[in-house]
C-alpha cells in the first residue's frame, strides 16, 4: 500500500453521511485533552479481534538502538518478562528505555537459510512458495529486505543440501544457501530500580489502555519479541477497529472526500483480516508500512476519519462469499492493471484491466503494442486521477552510473546468477500486459567475454529499478553523441496498479458516488457483506485473539 500524499450494481449503504457537528466539536474536543486513547478503548470481540502489528520490524540490529516506552501522565506501565525458572516477573514504572546488548554466546551456532526465491512484493513470493510446496517441500516467507521464500527452518543442514542440488538439476538457478556464524546473541537491556535487566522478551501494557513509544501514542500493549533474523520486533498488539483509526487518515489523507474515506477503512478492514499470514514467520500479522498499510497508531487521528471508521463498522468487501484481495494504490495512471500483469499468481475476477474514466470506452484498452501504450500515455483529459494526482504521468532521466548503481545494489536480492560485468549495454521492453504494465524487461550487460542479457519479469523489474514509480513507463535512449549516457523513463502512475486508485477515488467520491458505489467501480462483482456473516472469514484464524 501507498502513503497519502498531498494532490498538486452493488448492495448500497448509506455511507455518504457528512460528520455531525456535535461529532466534530466532540473528538476536537478530545485531541484538546491531550487523551489519544479517548473513547477507543474498545472491548475485543470476534468481529473486532487483536491484531499484532509490527511497527519497528528489525529493532537492535545495531547496538545503538533505543526505544522509549512511557504511561500518559498520572498512569503507570506493566513490564513482563519471562525468568529462567519459567515464571513472569512484573514491574511498574512511569516509563522505561530498551536498549540491545550484543552478549557472547557460550557456543558458537551456525544458522542456516536456503533462499528458494526472492520478490519485491509479498504476493509474488506466497505465489512461489505455493509451487514449491506443491513438489513437496516445506516453506516460509520472511521479510529481511526484500520479500524471500525459504526452505522450511525445520529441515537439517543435509536435507537443505539436498533441496539445493535438486533445484540445480531442474535448471532453477536463483536456490542459494545462506549460512551464517553467530557467536554472539543480541538481548534487550533496560535499567529498573538501579538493576540492568537482559531478556529476549518483553511485554508492556499501560494503566491507561495507550502508551508512548518514542514519539507516537498505541492503543493496546506492546511486545518487543524476537524474529527469524537475529534481532527483535518491536509489536503493538490493537483492536481491528482502533487499528484502522491510524491506517485510514494516512492512507488516503485526512482531506479526501469522506466517500473516499469510507470506502478506504472498508477496504483496511477487508486487507488486514485477508493478509494475517503474512508475518507468520516472525509470529505477528502485519507491518505498518506500505508493505501492508500505512499505520501510526493513535497519533495523526482524524475525526473524518474516526467517523469514517465508525459508520463502516465490521463492513467488509466479498468475492463468492469470502474476502478479496484488497489491494489498493495511490495512482493508476488511468487504468487498474489485473493481479496477475503485476504478480504471479492465479488471476482475481475482481482484478481486471479497467480504464479509470468516467465514460468507459466502447472497445477496452488493449496495451500490448509500444505505439498503442505511447498513445495513451499521450492522453491527458478524461482520467479521474488527471488533475488530482501529481503521479498520474511523470518522466525522469537517469544516467548509466546511477542505473548500474541501483542494479548492482539490488543484484543479490533478484535471485538471478549473473556474470561479472561492467555496465548497463541497453534496456528493451520486451512485453506490455494488456493494460500496458511492464511485463518482461531485457538488460543487456557488458562483461569482459562480451555481452550478457537477463530478463527481469513483473515486479522484478522494481526491485531491480527502484526509482520507478510503477511498471507502466517506457523507455527511451540518451545519447552523448554515438555513446549511450542513460534513460529516459517516461510513465504514469505510483504503484502496483491493482484494485482502487487512491486519487481516483476522490473524483468518484467528489462526482457524487457513494462507498459502495467507489468499490464497485474498482472491483466488479463483489459484495459488501457484515464479519458476522461470514463463518469461514480470517476470523476463524487461530492466530487472531479476542483477548487483550
Amino acid at each position: 500500500m501507498l502513503s497519502y500524499q498531498p494532490p498538486p450494481t452493488q448492495r448500497r449503504f448509506p455511507l455518504q453521511g457528512t460528520l455531525g457537528w456535535g461529532v466534530l466539536l466532540a473528538a476536537l474536543a478530545l485531541r484538546a485533552t491531550g487523551d489519544p486513547g479517548g473513547t477507543w478503548a474498545t472491548v475485543a470481540t470476534p468481529q473486532n479481534p487483536i491484531l499484532r502489528v509490527g511497527i519497528l520490524q528489525q529493532f537492535g540490529r545495531s547496538e545503538q538502538d533505543q526505544v522509549e516506552l512511557a504511561a500518559p501522565t498520572g498512569s503507570l506501565l506493566t513490564l513482563e518478562f519471562p525468568q529462567a525458572d519459567g515464571s513472569t516477573k512484573r514491574q511498574r514504572t512511569p516509563r522505561v528505555t530498551v536498549g540491545i546488548v550484543n552478549r557472547a554466546l557460550a557456543t558458537p551456532e551456525t544458522v542456516y537459510r536456503l533462499v528458494l526465491s526472492s520478490h519485491k512484493s509479498f504476493e509474488s513470493a506466497e505465489a512461489s512458495a505455493k509451487r514449491w510446496q506443491a513438489l513437496g517441500i516445506r516453506t516460509e516467507i520472511a521479510q529481511p529486505q526484500e520479500w524471500q521464500v525459504w526452505a522450511s527452518r525445520a529441515y537439517t543442514p543435509q536435507q537443505l543440501a539436498q533441496i539445493q542440488r535438486y533445484a540445480q538439476a531442474k535448471g532453477i538457478p536463483q536456490v542459494r544457501l545462506e549460512v551464517q556464524q553467530r557467536r554472539q546473541q543480541t538481548q534487550l537491556s533496560w535499567v529498573h530500580g538501579h538493576f540492568r535487566y537482559h531478556r529476549t522478551r518483553l511485554q508492556v501494557t499501560s494503566d491507561a489502555g495507550y502508551l508512548r513509544v518514542n514519539d507516537r501514542y498505541y492503543a493496546g500493549s506492546i511486545t518487543i519479541q524476537p524474529n527469524a533474523y537475529g534481532s527483535y520486533t518491536v509489536v503493538n498488539a490493537v483492536p481491528l477497529e482502533t487499528y484502522l483509526r491510524g491506517v485510514v487518515p494516512h492512507e488516503v489523507g485526512p482531506g479526501a472526500p469522506f466517500a473516499a474515506m469510507a470506502a478506504q477503512a472498508i477496504l483496511a478492514r477487508t486487507y488486514a483480516l485477508k493478509n494475517l499470514h503474512r508475518f507468520q514467520v516472525d509470529d505477528y500479522h502485519l507491518c505498518a508500512n506500505t508493505h501492508c498499510q500505512v499505520y501510526k497508531g493513535l497519533t495523526g487521528t482524524h475525526p473524518r476519519a474516526d467517523e469514517a471508521v465508525r459508520q463502516t463498522s465490521g463492513l467488509v468487501l466479498t468475492y463468492n462469499g469470502k474476502l478479496v484481495d484488497a489491494v489498493y494504490s495511490s495512482s493508476n495512471g488511468g487504468i487498474s492493471a489485473g493481479f496477475e500483469e503485476v504478480w504471479d499468481g492465479e488471476p482475481r475476477p475482481y482484478l481486471r484491466p479497467r480504464a479509470d474514466l468516467a465514460h468507459q470506452p466502447a472497445q477496452p484498452f488493449d496495451l500490448r503494442r509500444e505505439s498503442d501504450f505511447k498513445a495513451f500515455l499521450e492522453q491527458r483529459e478524461g482520467f479521474h486521477e488527471a488533475g488530482v494526482s501529481r503521479l498520474f504521468r511523470w518522466e525522469f532521466s537517469q544516467s548509466l552510473a546511477e542505473l548500474n548503481a541501483q542494479l548492482r545494489a539490488a543484484q543479490e536480492y533478484l535471485g538471478i546468477p549473473l556474470p561479472e560485468w561492467t555496465t548497463i549495454q541497453g534496456l528493451q521492453v520486451l512485453e506490455r500486459s494488456v493494460s500496458g504494465r511492464v511485463q518482461a524487461l531485457q538488460v543487456d550487460l557488458q562483461t569482459p567475454q562480451g555481452s550478457h542479457s537477463l530478463v527481469l519479469r513483473k515486479d522484478q523489474v522494481r526491485l531491480a529499478f527502484p526509482r520507478l514509480y510503477s511498471t507502466l513507463f517506457r523507455v527511451e535512449p540518451l545519447k552523448q553523441g554515438k555513446e549511450l549516457a542513460g534513460y529516459r523513463f517516461i510513465g504514469g502512475g505510483f504503484g502496483h496498479g491493482v484494485g482502487l486508485s487512491q486519487y481516483g477515488a476522490y473524483t468518484l467520491a467528489r462526482r457524487g458516488l457513494n462507498a459502495a458505489e467507489i468499490l464497485a467501480f474498482y472491483y466488479p462483482g463483489t459484495t459488501l457483506a457484515k464479519l458476522g456473516s461470514l463463518p469461514e472469514a480470517s476470523l476463524a484464524d487461530q492466530s487472531l485473539s479476542v483477548q487483550k
